[in-house]
């Protein structure tokens, strides 16, 4: 188990170049195997936690309007596309002409036009994705070094919300 997990939700960690972690309260270096039986969890961490609550649940109420906004702009991408392509099926049946070069890269541009209103809207799934991905990664980590502690993000911010 690496201590410095638990340091860091805790009070009293030290840290410094020259000698790295220490226990605030020891003076010495973590040495517990599963648990600190002298942690007490640090205000700034019970406000983060509180912090990544709000996030999370700001995430979660994003989330139809997201995948809504995906759709919508996606779909308007896809149309923009099919319907350049279809355009330039004209092109190629058209004799080689000055108009019809003109013709061709207007359309070339219309299409690239739908491939780029298409990335904006894969953007914009990634990026809802990865954040949430992250948050629910950072809570997961903090999940498991509290279970050592049979404790729970909410239990520890009800716990001292009495």
């Amino acid at each position: 188990m690496i201590q410095a997990k638990h340091c860091d939700l805790c009070e009293f960690p030290k840290r410094n170049l020259k000698t790295g972690l220490h226990c605030g309260l020891t003076d010495k270096k973590p040495d517990f195997k599963v648990s600190c039986s002298k942690i007490k969890f640090s205000n700034e961490f019970k406000n983060y936690l509180l912090e990544l609550q709000n996030q999370i649940e700001k995430l979660k109420k994003r989330k139809t309007s997201v995948y809504v906004k995906f759709l919508l702009i996606s779909t308007i991408g896809l149309i923009v596309i099919f319907k350049s392509h279809s355009l330039l099926v004209i092109v190629f049946k058209m004799e080689l002409s000055y108009s019809s070069w003109k013709y061709f890269e207007d359309t070339y541009l219309i299409y690239l036009v739908g491939a780029a209103i298409l990335s904006i809207a894969l953007r914009l799934m990634l990026q809802y994705r990865k954040a949430s991905k992250d948050l629910k990664s950072e809570k997961t980590e903090i999940n498991t070094v509290l279970n050592k502690y049979n404790l729970n993000i909410e239990s520890l911010i009800n716990r001292d919300k009495k």
